[in-house]
């Protein structure tokens, strides 16, 4: 069993929340200090997450895409491991951080875990199925809780990427766990996609929730606002969720049919902002999403949709090109072409930002052969400043460099070195994470000019990875046809070595230039 919290456990409860509480009011002291400083936005609730869903026949190649920005502040390390698939041979009972107890038959499956230590809701996950589930926080109008023993948060994603099979059964599994046990943050949406659907799944602080799905010729983009409009409860093939979730919100005196007309989820339960929309956080990066993948332009003030079809083929190459988007080119483009400083601290919230601490876009197809049927492209750092490299999930084993710590389950161990990372930081250094954000650094403090050391140094190799990772995947298919294990060997020696060059290319850049 997972061990209680840490301080609740050495100091009580009662002492422990006095703590958390002045703990966090200085964070956020200090968060709207340092946003004021550098002309940030500087509401905490801003320093999140960005998400876009493409079905299988929006994608150029049949793909089912999740692309993501992670935003977080801190001192934060991320820390990439392929944990192995478990049976503990017997019943398991899981602590879920502040008491509640969910008991699993012993069996977790494989994944991919895209760790960012300490985090609460940082963390993303792609198992062996291809369940990717990621997350953008979503604050709703709920302020009341309704828990059993302190609800769930953390361990939600983690139980969905161990326990799920297919996205469909996630999302069920995500609205069992909520109803169960009640939600603790005041509102979410999760990204659950696998190799034939995409799913949103809002949640709502309590015990509420609604799921809708990603039409497969649609794209849907997410930034920290809910993005569910209109539901319908008599069409479970594509709608999932609490049967009151219509009730629930007239009960509140969110909704009223007389004065709302038809019931719209976003605007009955997401918390309203009295900010301007421009300098909301969500709308323009809403906004630019839509413009650049519809291919069409959006009022500011729109009414923007769930999904749409996109105006091309969706490619991972405009995915990547949207994680990095400062709105260059538009009025919003507050640098003057990198002129003014860096573009991930301007007055407008872009959509890769100063906050971002990595980036990734899935890439699930069940029409590739088994081992390459899940590729995830992955920034160790802002996406701007860094490449993505192709890490194929059957590769046996990820390259020294991508994390540090075990790779066989542990419940308990997962959980104290998440949120106690004493021996993951101690390792730090060795991590291509930490090697990316000192380089990263360098380009923050002069970003006019480095930039163009990024386009020559690490775009091209970006580049040629995505202009031949499908010549690789031609040839493995044919040698897998025939010699499986041969196949396994150029599939880790693909991975490594992309691992092997990245690494010495920023290790000669950092030697190379000094700090001004």
């Amino acid at each position: 069993m997972i061990k209680p919290d840490i301080f609740t456990r050495r100091f009580g409860v009662k002492f422990t929340r006095k703590i958390l509480s002045a703990f966090v009011l200085f964070l956020l002291g200090l968060v709207l200090f340092s946003g004021a400083a550098d002309n940030t936005c500087s509401s905490p609730s801003q320093l999140n997450c960005y998400t876009i869903l493409v079905g299988k026949k929006a994608s150029a190649d049949g793909s089912v895409m999740v692309a993501h920005n992670e935003d977080d502040y801190g001192d934060i390390i991320v820390n990439v491991r392929k944990i192995a698939p478990h049976n503990y041979g017997q019943t398991v009972k899981i602590n879920l951080g502040n008491g509640a107890i969910y008991e699993t038959d012993g069996h977790t499956n494989g994944f991919l875990w895209i760790e960012a230590t300490g985090q609460e809701f940082a963390d993303s996950f792609i198992n062996e199925y291809g369940v990717v589930i990621t997350s953008d926080s979503c604050p709703s109008r709920e302020t009341r809780e309704d828990l059993t023993d302190g609800g769930i948060s953390y361990m939600l994603r983690r139980i969905v990427a161990e326990k799920a099979k297919s996205a469909r059964q996630a999302v069920k599994l995500v609205g069992e766990l909520v109803e169960k046990y009640g939600y603790r943050s005041s509102g979410r949406t999760y990204s659950i996609a696998d190799k034939n659907e995409a799913w949103m799944v809002a949640v709502i602080r309590g015990r509420h929730w609604f799921a809708q799905r990603v039409p497969d010729d649609e794209v849907a983009v997410i930034p920290n606002f809910y993005t569910i409009r209109q539901i319908r409860l008599d069409d479970p093939d594509n709608f999932m969720g609490s049967p009151d979730i219509i009730e629930y919100a007239k009960n509140n005196g969110w909704y009223d049919e007389t004065r709302d007309g038809s019931f719209d989820f976003k605007k009955a339960f997401a918390r309203p902002s009295s900010r301007e929309p421009v300098f909301d956080g969500n709308t323009l990066r809403m906004w630019r999403g839509l413009a650049i993948l519809g291919g069409k332009e959006w009022e500011i003030n729109g009414d923007y949709p769930f999904s749409f079809k996109p105006a091309r083929k969706v490619t991972p190459e405009m995915l990547m090109a949207l994680l990095r988007d400062h709105y260059e080119g538009t009025e919003y483009d507050a640098t003057d072409g990198y002129k003014n400083g860096s573009p991930n601290r301007t007055k407008f919230r872009t959509i890769c930002t100063s906050s971002t601490i990595n980036s990734f876009v899935a890439c699930l197809n069940d029409k590739k052969p088994k081992p390459i049927s899940i590729l995830v492209w992955l920034a160790f750092g802002k996406p701007d400043t860094t490449i993505y490299l192709p890490i194929y999930y059957r590769v046996e084993a990820l390259p020294e460099g991508a994390g540090y710590g075990p790779t066989t389950h542990d419940y308990e161990f997962f959980y104290k070195q998440h949120f106690e990372p004493t021996e993951i930081t101690a390792a730090k250094d060795r991590l291509l994470s930490t090697v990316v954000r000192q380089f990263e650094n360098l380009v923050e403090a002069n970003y006019g000019q480095m930039i163009e050391v990024v386009k020559k140094e690490l775009q091209p190799v970006e580049k040629e990875y995505l202009e031949g990772y499908k010549i690789f995947e031609s040839k493995f298919a044919a040698l897998y046809a025939r010699d499986k294990k041969s196949s396994q060997k150029i599939l880790n020696d693909y991975v490594s070595g992309v691992f092997t060059r990245v690494q010495k290319i920023y290790g000669r850049l950092l030697k190379s230039i000094k700090p001004s």
